[in-house]
């Protein structure tokens, strides 16, 4: 491709509308451009960068052993009724369509995912399964000013796994770490394994997330791999780190 003929030619001033540092390098730089807040196009140097993005990270769930579908974006909201949260997700968009019926646009689909398994997991045998989905998601932000990092429409890959015992699901899921881990390598970022309030999910969770001057997250970490939210940090700068007990504690941006 000749760069004369190619839509989407870099610009020397960034878009005025675009709040995020990462927004506006990709805009400026002719990869992607924002339609209103949190929905962007992506542009042809975009959109190769994307596919083989995807392609990492396809490569690296079928190692591990994970099958490829692709789920609806529209869920009924009797989905949502059977696991109470058609109220408790605040940001899901929802929509009504011919004679009255209620929608949801995906924001997660652990709601679809789960009847579809229980359709055809007919016996323990069946199991451990897994399975992943590449596609985009809707969420209803207040305040869509991350960019492409947190927008109301985004590509999203997102993995659910199914286990006949609680050790078989730890061993997937620290197997799964490392996948993300490698997914990350390839991509040339150094990410870093996060403890982090756990949402609708638990009590707490894991976030993969990569340290940069322009980030708007807080995380305290150490040398030796521990890495906490400060949502749920029981520490502060310069503490002494209290799972290797040698290390400090220091503050980055995520």
């Amino acid at each position: 491709m000749r760069y004369s003929t190619l839509f989407g030619k870099t610009n020397k001033t960034a878009p005025h509308d675009a709040e995020s540092t990462n927004a506006r390098l990709l805009a400026q730089a002719g990869f992607v451009s924002q339609l209103t807040a949190g929905v962007y196009s992506y542009l042809p140097l975009g959109l190769r960068v994307l596919k083989k993005i995807h392609t990492i990270v396809r490569e690296e769930m079928d190692k591990l052993g994970a099958q490829e579908v692709y789920l609806p974006a529209l869920h009924p909201r009797e989905l949502y009724e059977t696991t109470k949260r058609w109220d408790k997700i605040d940001v899901l968009f929802t929509l009504e369509g011919h004679g009255g019926k209620e929608y949801a646009l995906g924001s997660t689909h652990e709601e679809v995912v789960t009847p579809l398994v229980k359709q055809f997991v007919h016996s323990y045998k069946d199991l451990p399964l897994s399975v992943y989905q590449i596609q985009d998601k809707f969420r209803n932000e207040p305040r869509a000013k991350s960019g492409l990092l947190r927008g109301r429409e985004f590509s999203m890959k997102d993995l659910y796994s199914f286990h006949t015992s609680e050790e078989d699901f730890w061993d997937f899921y620290e197997r799964s770490k490392t996948a993300y881990l490698a997914v990350y390598r390839r991509c040339g970022l150094d990410a870093m394994v996060v403890e982090a309030s756990g949402g609708v999910f638990s009590k707490y969770s894991h976030e993969f997330q990569v340290a940069t001057e322009y980030g708007e997250d807080i995380v305290f970490r150490c040398a030796c791999g521990m890495a906490q939210n400060k949502e749920i940090a029981q520490v502060k700068e310069g503490d002494a780190c209290q799972k290797c007990g040698k290390g400090t504690i220091e503050v980055v941006k995520t």
